[in-house]
């Protein structure tokens, strides 16, 4: 089953997106409150991650660059996906140079999770 990784502080958007994967099913989703806990959870594999852009600790920013240089030395490039509340210009700039994949303004709907889902980790519908 496809391991996702949740990261975000604030814990009702925590919970908020935990839920919303765990009801559309087919994959096991970690939650993590902070940049660090993240990447400690990351060293045992995933399938995706799905990350705010200002973590404590350790910022989303600081966690995808941290990913893109270890998978320097392998074959895999794991898909980062920021969900932010200030998704302007200058945030998508400042992810994109970080290595983020794609970054989406909150909320983000169940419809574009479950298409994120489907995209990115060929999940298996429950």
């Amino acid at each position: 089953m496809p391991r996702i990784v949740v990261a975000e502080d604030n814990p009702v958007c925590l919970l908020v997106l935990v839920e919303q994967l765990r009801a559309i099913g087919g994959c096991e989703v970690v939650a993590c409150e902070d940049g660090h806990d993240a990447w400690a959870v990351l060293q045992r594999g995933a399938d995706l991650l799905l990350t705010d852009v200002g973590l404590p600790g350790m910022s989303g920013l600081t966690l995808a660059r941290a990913i893109r240089h270890a998978e320097r030395a392998g074959d895999r490039r794991l898909p980062i996906i920021a969900v932010t509340a200030t998704a302007d210009s200058k945030t998508r700039r400042k992810c994109r140079a970080a290595g983020i994949d794609l970054v989406l303004a909150k909320p983000v709907s169940r419809e574009m999770l479950t298409y994120l889902l489907d995209r990115h980790v060929g999940r298996q519908p429950a």
